[in-house]
């Protein structure tokens, strides 16, 4: 695989950890707004902290992965596993 390329997967695997974090925010402010909380539009929402991973523990998870090798990371990888996938049907 190409510098290129691993660069370009990991810019679109920063960008999908940001979207993601951004979602949860937005999701958690809208729950938070749902749930009853009395705050009037102009007043900022507080939002607690999600639940789940954090984004540096999300983003060594991918990192592990991709190092030991569980994690497509080449187009052959997904023709291997496009072929898996269609042998387990028949």
């Amino acid at each position: 695989m190409s510098t290129t390329t691993k660069h370009l997967l990991s810019a679109v695997a920063t960008a999908v950890f940001a979207i993601a974090a951004t979602a949860t925010t937005v999701t958690n402010a809208f729950a938070a707004e749902a749930a009853g909380a009395s705050a009037p539009a102009a007043k900022s929402v507080k939002v607690a902290a999600p639940a789940g991973k954090t984004r540096a523990e999300v983003q060594a998870e991918y990192l592990a992965a991709r190092k030991n090798g569980t994690l497509l990371q080449t187009e052959a990888d997904f023709d291997v596993a496009q072929t898996r996938k269609h042998v387990v049907q028949h």
